[in-house]
């Protein structure tokens, strides 16, 4: 049985008022305690939270950095994510042009992509504002 206590009902909240970007347990701390204190508390119901399929659990593979993103009720694992590498937006494409990549990358490349695959790039705002694209 899981009780939703005072931190724990923070924290899904923060989660659910946030759900297009991830965040590490340290920005959560931050945005949860006003004094500090109480990390581990957050650290144990952000695991319980992943264990159960609320947030996902994403790992950059290039920096090892760990985020936390709210999940949309177990559907992220029918679609590919993209993730912007700078300000940290997570993109879910839609199931069928998932489903079509997914195909066409198994047929040209022999390669099996795992569900709800994450591709790193860049999103629009950021490649704006870095002035990739041009008007």
């Amino acid at each position: 049985m899981t009780y939703n206590t005072e931190k724990r009902t923070e924290i899904l909240n923060f989660f659910s008022e946030a759900r297009s970007v991830s965040h590490s347990a340290e920005e959560i701390c931050r945005a949860i305690l006003t004094d500090g204190r109480g990390k581990s508390t957050v650290y144990r119901i952000i695991s319980k939270l992943v264990d159960e399929g609320v947030i996902n659990r994403i790992t950059d593979q290039k920096t090892r950095r760990v985020t936390y993103q709210y999940m949309n009720k177990g559907a992220c694992h029918e679609h590919l994510h993209l993730k912007c590498k700078e300000c940290g937006k997570l993109i879910h494409l839609d199931d069928k042009i998932s489903e079509v990549l997914e195909k066409r990358i198994k047929s040209l490349a022999g390669f099996e992509v795992d569900d709800g695959a994450m591709l790193y790039g860049k999103c629009e705002v950021c490649r704006f504002s870095c002035g990739e694209v041009k008007l």
